[in-house]
């Protein structure tokens, strides 16, 4: 089973694994660098402090850390945010993403601030899209040659998913 949590501080050697993680990093479309516990300890705080965003731990079946969701970037006005979701590698392919969200997508209709998420992933990272559109996501769009990792550039598919919307 897989739950969606507050970080706690038995989590941070999890997520600075994963944030260290090269291969992670790059498919989150992100510039790795270095994290120290304490850089992930000041990394959390900075999430769950931030009014614009939703933040959590996602967890197994026996409470560890898998990895985490995130909905950052939230504009009110707009009713939308950013979507973004990290499961560590030794954890993928036991339904952990997807569960994950399902878990998000719940929490932020819950929210009541959001109408609809939207994403950035490597449009080659086909594990990724596929389980986006089973999930309801639709691409809206491709930012060519937008993301530079060390293998060379990458295209970025753009989605998005309406909340009120079923799969």
């Amino acid at each position: 089973m897989t739950v969606s949590r507050p970080p706690r501080e038995d989590d941070v050697a999890a997520l600075a694994e994963l944030r260290n993680d090269l291969a992670t990093q790059y498919a989150l479309l992100a510039t790795p660098q270095p994290n120290t516990l304490d850089d992930v300890r000041a990394w959390l705080s900075r999430r769950m402090a931030d009014p614009a965003a939703l933040f959590a731990v996602v967890a197994d079946d026996t409470g560890g850390a898998v990895g985490f969701t995130q909905v950052i970037a939230i504009d009110e006005t707009g009713r939308h945010g950013m979507f973004g979701i990290a499961i560590d590698r030794r954890h993928r392919g036991r339904g952990h993403g997807r569960a994950a969200l399902e878990l998000v997508l719940s929490a932020a209709r819950a929210d009541g601030r959001i109408d609809k998420l939207v994403l950035h992933v490597a449009a080659d990272n086909t594990r990724a899209c596929t389980l986006y559109r089973s999930a309801g996501f639709v691409d809206v769009g491709v930012h060519r040659r937008h993301y530079r990792a060390p293998d060379g550039w990458h295209d970025v598919a753009v989605m998005e998913r309406f909340l009120s919307e079923a799969p």
